[in-house]
Protein backbone atom coordinates (compact mmCIF):
# COMPACT_ATOMS: atom_id res chain seq x y z
CA UNK A 1 0.00 0.00 0.00
CA UNK A 2 1.55 3.59 -1.04
CA UNK A 3 1.82 5.81 1.62
CA UNK A 4 2.28 9.94 1.97
CA UNK A 5 5.04 11.73 2.67
CA UNK A 6 3.52 14.85 5.85
CA UNK A 7 5.98 17.81 6.42
CA UNK A 8 6.24 17.84 9.69
CA UNK A 9 4.93 21.93 9.76
CA UNK A 10 2.50 23.41 8.46
CA UNK A 11 2.68 26.36 6.17
CA UNK A 12 1.02 29.29 6.45
CA UNK A 13 -1.12 28.34 3.52
CA UNK A 14 -1.91 25.47 5.59
CA UNK A 15 -3.00 27.47 8.96
CA UNK A 16 -5.35 29.53 6.09
CA UNK A 17 -6.84 27.39 4.24
CA UNK A 18 -8.35 25.72 7.87
CA UNK A 19 -9.03 29.48 9.33
CA UNK A 20 -11.39 29.96 5.83
CA UNK A 21 -13.21 26.49 6.27
CA UNK A 22 -14.31 27.17 9.90
CA UNK A 23 -14.61 31.13 9.24
CA UNK A 24 -17.35 30.18 6.00
CA UNK A 25 -19.07 27.68 8.62
CA UNK A 26 -18.25 27.35 12.32
CA UNK A 27 -18.53 24.07 14.27
CA UNK A 28 -21.07 24.93 15.88
CA UNK A 29 -22.99 25.69 12.09
CA UNK A 30 -21.73 21.97 11.23
CA UNK A 31 -22.65 20.19 13.76
CA UNK A 32 -26.35 21.79 14.85
CA UNK A 33 -27.91 19.52 11.54
CA UNK A 34 -25.36 16.28 12.78
CA UNK A 35 -27.00 16.56 16.60
CA UNK A 36 -30.63 17.02 15.45
CA UNK A 37 -30.08 13.98 13.22
CA UNK A 38 -28.27 11.75 16.18
CA UNK A 39 -30.76 12.61 18.86
CA UNK A 40 -33.53 10.99 15.95
CA UNK A 41 -31.22 8.06 16.41
CA UNK A 42 -31.27 8.07 19.64
CA UNK A 43 -35.18 8.44 19.99
CA UNK A 44 -35.06 5.14 17.76
CA UNK A 45 -35.62 6.89 14.34
CA UNK A 46 -39.24 7.54 15.38
CA UNK A 47 -41.81 8.41 12.42
CA UNK A 48 -38.64 7.39 9.83
CA UNK A 49 -40.81 8.44 7.01
CA UNK A 50 -41.89 11.71 7.76
CA UNK A 51 -38.21 12.31 8.42
CA UNK A 52 -36.30 14.86 5.86
CA UNK A 53 -32.68 14.16 5.03
CA UNK A 54 -30.88 17.06 5.49
CA UNK A 55 -27.90 15.68 5.41
CA UNK A 56 -25.78 13.69 2.84
CA UNK A 57 -26.24 9.97 2.92
CA UNK A 58 -22.57 9.38 4.14
CA UNK A 59 -23.60 11.14 7.20
CA UNK A 60 -26.29 8.93 8.16
CA UNK A 61 -24.11 5.94 7.55
CA UNK A 62 -21.56 7.72 10.16
CA UNK A 63 -23.93 8.09 12.67
CA UNK A 64 -25.49 4.44 11.73
CA UNK A 65 -21.70 3.49 13.09
CA UNK A 66 -21.66 5.74 16.03
CA UNK A 67 -24.25 4.14 17.41
CA UNK A 68 -22.64 1.07 17.05
CA UNK A 69 -19.90 2.35 18.90
CA UNK A 70 -19.82 5.73 21.14
CA UNK A 71 -23.70 5.16 21.56
CA UNK A 72 -23.82 1.63 21.69
CA UNK A 73 -24.67 1.78 25.61
CA UNK A 74 -27.81 4.18 24.87
CA UNK A 75 -31.01 2.86 25.26
CA UNK A 76 -33.30 3.57 22.69
CA UNK A 77 -36.63 4.76 23.96
CA UNK A 78 -38.64 2.29 21.68
CA UNK A 79 -36.52 -0.29 23.61
CA UNK A 80 -37.26 1.34 27.47
CA UNK A 81 -40.94 1.85 27.19
CA UNK A 82 -43.98 1.14 25.85
CA UNK A 83 -47.51 2.43 25.76
CA UNK A 84 -50.09 -0.23 24.82
CA UNK A 85 -52.79 1.77 25.36
CA UNK A 86 -52.23 5.20 24.60
CA UNK A 87 -55.96 6.65 25.38
CA UNK A 88 -56.06 4.46 28.59
CA UNK A 89 -52.56 6.06 29.50
CA UNK A 90 -54.34 9.68 30.63
CA UNK A 91 -56.43 8.10 32.95
CA UNK A 92 -54.33 5.69 34.85
CA UNK A 93 -53.97 6.77 38.38
CA UNK A 94 -52.77 3.85 40.56
CA UNK A 95 -49.69 1.87 39.88
CA UNK A 96 -51.55 -1.52 38.87
CA UNK A 97 -53.83 0.49 36.50
CA UNK A 98 -50.47 1.71 34.54
CA UNK A 99 -49.34 -1.82 34.44
CA UNK A 100 -52.10 -2.58 32.45
CA UNK A 101 -50.95 0.45 29.60
CA UNK A 102 -47.80 0.41 29.48
CA UNK A 103 -44.57 -1.08 30.05
CA UNK A 104 -40.62 -0.18 30.89
CA UNK A 105 -37.74 -2.07 30.61
CA UNK A 106 -35.99 -1.00 33.61
CA UNK A 107 -32.86 -1.70 33.49
CA UNK A 108 -32.49 0.49 30.24
CA UNK A 109 -34.20 3.17 31.84
CA UNK A 110 -31.89 3.40 34.53
CA UNK A 111 -29.27 3.14 32.56
CA UNK A 112 -30.37 6.07 30.35
CA UNK A 113 -30.64 7.94 33.98
CA UNK A 114 -27.18 7.12 34.39
CA UNK A 115 -25.80 8.20 31.17
CA UNK A 116 -27.71 11.69 31.51
CA UNK A 117 -25.90 12.17 35.03
CA UNK A 118 -22.36 10.88 34.06
CA UNK A 119 -22.20 13.67 31.49
CA UNK A 120 -23.43 16.04 33.58
CA UNK A 121 -21.30 15.59 35.94
CA UNK A 122 -18.42 15.51 33.33
CA UNK A 123 -19.96 19.52 32.23
CA UNK A 124 -20.32 20.71 35.98
CA UNK A 125 -16.85 19.20 37.28
CA UNK A 126 -14.62 18.05 34.92
CA UNK A 127 -15.10 19.74 31.46
CA UNK A 128 -12.48 23.20 32.90
CA UNK A 129 -9.84 20.41 34.34
CA UNK A 130 -10.02 18.69 30.30
CA UNK A 131 -9.60 21.86 28.96
CA UNK A 132 -7.19 23.71 31.30
CA UNK A 133 -5.02 20.08 30.50
CA UNK A 134 -5.30 21.26 26.96
CA UNK A 135 -3.27 24.28 27.56
CA UNK A 136 -5.45 26.95 26.84
CA UNK A 137 -4.73 29.05 29.32
CA UNK A 138 -1.15 29.43 28.12
CA UNK A 139 -2.43 30.90 24.60
CA UNK A 140 -2.95 34.72 23.80
CA UNK A 141 -5.72 36.55 23.61
CA UNK A 142 -5.71 36.06 19.31
CA UNK A 143 -5.63 32.60 19.60
CA UNK A 144 -8.59 32.39 22.23
CA UNK A 145 -10.67 34.51 19.66
CA UNK A 146 -9.55 32.59 16.55
CA UNK A 147 -10.61 29.49 18.50
CA UNK A 148 -14.08 30.95 19.56
CA UNK A 149 -14.55 31.79 15.84
CA UNK A 150 -13.67 28.64 14.69
CA UNK A 151 -16.30 27.00 17.02
CA UNK A 152 -19.20 29.60 17.31
CA UNK A 153 -18.85 31.68 14.55
CA UNK A 154 -17.55 35.13 13.87
CA UNK A 155 -21.00 37.17 15.00
CA UNK A 156 -20.80 35.29 18.31
CA UNK A 157 -17.38 36.26 19.11
CA UNK A 158 -18.01 39.62 18.03
CA UNK A 159 -21.10 39.97 20.48
CA UNK A 160 -19.35 38.38 23.14
CA UNK A 161 -15.47 40.41 23.07
CA UNK A 162 -15.63 41.24 26.72
CA UNK A 163 -16.33 37.76 27.86
CA UNK A 164 -13.69 35.73 25.78
CA UNK A 165 -11.01 38.87 26.71
CA UNK A 166 -12.41 38.81 30.60
CA UNK A 167 -12.64 34.90 31.39
CA UNK A 168 -10.24 32.26 31.42
CA UNK A 169 -10.62 30.20 28.22
CA UNK A 170 -10.91 26.91 29.66
CA UNK A 171 -13.67 28.52 32.32
CA UNK A 172 -16.01 29.87 29.40
CA UNK A 173 -15.76 26.76 27.15
CA UNK A 174 -17.04 24.89 30.54
CA UNK A 175 -19.61 27.35 31.29
CA UNK A 176 -20.59 27.56 27.48
CA UNK A 177 -21.19 24.11 27.78
CA UNK A 178 -23.22 24.38 30.79
CA UNK A 179 -25.71 26.72 29.19
CA UNK A 180 -25.82 24.24 26.40
CA UNK A 181 -27.46 21.51 28.43
CA UNK A 182 -29.18 23.62 31.32
CA UNK A 183 -32.59 22.45 29.90
CA UNK A 184 -31.42 18.89 30.14
CA UNK A 185 -30.39 19.22 33.77
CA UNK A 186 -33.55 21.14 34.67
CA UNK A 187 -35.16 17.74 33.20
CA UNK A 188 -32.93 15.24 34.46
CA UNK A 189 -33.60 16.70 38.36
CA UNK A 190 -37.06 16.39 37.69
CA UNK A 191 -37.24 13.07 35.91
CA UNK A 192 -34.43 10.60 37.52
CA UNK A 193 -36.63 11.30 41.25
CA UNK A 194 -39.62 10.45 39.70
CA UNK A 195 -38.43 7.20 37.86
CA UNK A 196 -36.38 6.10 40.78
CA UNK A 197 -39.88 5.80 42.90
CA UNK A 198 -41.89 4.94 40.33
CA UNK A 199 -39.66 2.21 39.87
CA UNK A 200 -39.45 1.29 43.58
CA UNK A 201 -43.69 1.46 43.59
CA UNK A 202 -43.60 -0.67 40.43
CA UNK A 203 -42.06 -4.08 42.32
CA UNK A 204 -39.27 -5.30 43.90
CA UNK A 205 -37.51 -6.23 40.67
CA UNK A 206 -38.19 -3.40 38.81
CA UNK A 207 -36.31 -1.64 41.18
CA UNK A 208 -33.32 -4.26 41.20
CA UNK A 209 -32.99 -4.04 37.46
CA UNK A 210 -33.07 -0.31 37.67
CA UNK A 211 -30.57 0.10 40.07
CA UNK A 212 -28.07 -2.37 37.88
CA UNK A 213 -28.82 -0.70 34.93
CA UNK A 214 -28.09 2.75 36.39
CA UNK A 215 -24.65 1.14 37.73
CA UNK A 216 -23.53 0.08 33.85
CA UNK A 217 -24.80 3.26 32.75
CA UNK A 218 -22.27 4.96 34.64
CA UNK A 219 -19.42 4.16 32.48
CA UNK A 220 -21.73 3.11 29.59
CA UNK A 221 -20.82 6.16 27.51
CA UNK A 222 -18.37 8.01 29.48
CA UNK A 223 -15.85 6.21 31.46
CA UNK A 224 -14.01 7.51 35.00
CA UNK A 225 -11.68 9.17 33.08
CA UNK A 226 -14.31 11.48 30.95
CA UNK A 227 -12.75 9.74 27.67
CA UNK A 228 -15.69 8.06 25.23
CA UNK A 229 -16.51 4.69 25.12
CA UNK A 230 -16.50 3.19 21.99
CA UNK A 231 -13.53 4.51 20.02
CA UNK A 232 -12.93 3.01 16.99
CA UNK A 233 -9.21 3.46 14.24
CA UNK A 234 -11.63 5.84 11.93
CA UNK A 235 -13.27 7.53 14.71
CA UNK A 236 -11.36 10.42 14.17
CA UNK A 237 -11.72 10.77 10.03
CA UNK A 238 -15.29 10.22 10.90
CA UNK A 239 -15.78 12.85 12.84
CA UNK A 240 -13.97 15.85 10.49
CA UNK A 241 -15.72 13.84 7.15
CA UNK A 242 -19.34 14.85 9.32
CA UNK A 243 -17.92 18.12 10.23
CA UNK A 244 -17.01 19.27 6.58
CA UNK A 245 -20.28 17.61 4.96
CA UNK A 246 -20.90 20.93 2.89
CA UNK A 247 -17.89 20.94 1.43
CA UNK A 248 -18.12 16.96 0.68
CA UNK A 249 -21.95 17.88 -0.67
CA UNK A 250 -20.49 20.38 -3.04
CA UNK A 251 -17.37 17.82 -4.61
CA UNK A 252 -20.22 15.30 -5.00
CA UNK A 253 -22.17 17.96 -7.45
CA UNK A 254 -19.16 19.39 -8.90
CA UNK A 255 -19.05 18.81 -12.68
CA UNK A 256 -16.72 17.27 -13.54
CA UNK A 257 -17.09 15.13 -10.48
CA UNK A 258 -14.72 15.39 -7.54
CA UNK A 259 -11.97 11.93 -6.98
CA UNK A 260 -11.43 10.48 -4.13
CA UNK A 261 -8.24 11.74 -4.85
CA UNK A 262 -9.16 14.95 -5.08
CA UNK A 263 -10.67 14.48 -1.56
CA UNK A 264 -7.54 13.20 -0.17
CA UNK A 265 -5.66 16.46 -1.55
CA UNK A 266 -7.94 18.36 0.06
CA UNK A 267 -7.65 17.14 3.44
CA UNK A 268 -4.00 17.54 3.67
CA UNK A 269 -3.78 20.92 5.11
CA UNK A 270 -6.01 19.47 7.68
CA UNK A 271 -3.43 16.25 8.64
CA UNK A 272 -0.66 18.98 8.85
CA UNK A 273 -2.79 20.91 10.69
CA UNK A 274 -3.24 18.00 13.40
CA UNK A 275 -7.09 17.66 13.12
CA UNK A 276 -7.11 14.69 11.46
CA UNK A 277 -4.45 11.78 11.75
CA UNK A 278 -2.41 10.93 8.04
CA UNK A 279 -4.11 8.72 6.11
CA UNK A 280 -3.03 7.19 2.62
CA UNK A 281 -5.09 6.71 -0.83
CA UNK A 282 -6.18 3.40 -0.35
CA UNK A 283 -7.40 3.50 3.39
CA UNK A 284 -9.16 6.38 2.36
CA UNK A 285 -10.42 4.61 -0.39
CA UNK A 286 -11.87 1.87 1.89
CA UNK A 287 -13.29 4.30 3.94
CA UNK A 288 -15.54 5.99 1.48
CA UNK A 289 -16.47 2.12 0.37
CA UNK A 290 -20.30 1.33 0.59
CA UNK A 291 -21.28 0.13 3.64
CA UNK A 292 -20.94 -2.10 5.44
CA UNK A 293 -17.56 -1.82 5.05
CA UNK A 294 -17.37 2.01 4.21
CA UNK A 295 -19.48 5.11 4.75
CA UNK A 296 -20.57 5.19 1.14
CA UNK A 297 -18.98 8.78 -0.07
CA UNK A 298 -20.00 8.69 -4.00
CA UNK A 299 -17.01 10.32 -5.51
CA UNK A 300 -15.59 8.93 -8.39
CA UNK A 301 -13.72 5.84 -8.00
CA UNK A 302 -10.13 5.38 -8.00
CA UNK A 303 -8.61 3.66 -10.69
CA UNK A 304 -7.47 -0.05 -9.67
CA UNK A 305 -4.40 -0.61 -7.07
CA UNK A 306 -1.70 -1.32 -9.13
CA UNK A 307 -0.15 -4.69 -8.02
CA UNK A 308 3.13 -4.17 -5.93
CA UNK A 309 6.55 -5.57 -6.64
CA UNK A 310 7.75 -8.97 -5.74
Amino acid sequence: MSKIEITSEPSPADKQTVRELFYAKSIVDRGAPLFKVMMWYLAGRLQSEEHFKMLPDYCYNILEVFQRTYFKNFPLLTDTMLVMDPTALPGAKTIEEAKKVVRFDWANMGKACAIATRCIRFAELEAEDEANQDGLADDAPEKVKLLFTVVFGKSWVEQNEARILATPPEKLLSDLLNEFIATWVTQLQETQPRMTALAYQWSAEAMIQYNQGFAAGMTGFLDEHGELVGESERSGIYVFLLLIWPEIQAMQAAQPRKTIPDLHAWLQPFVRRGLINPIDVDTLRDVCEPPPRGIGISLRPLKARQPSAE
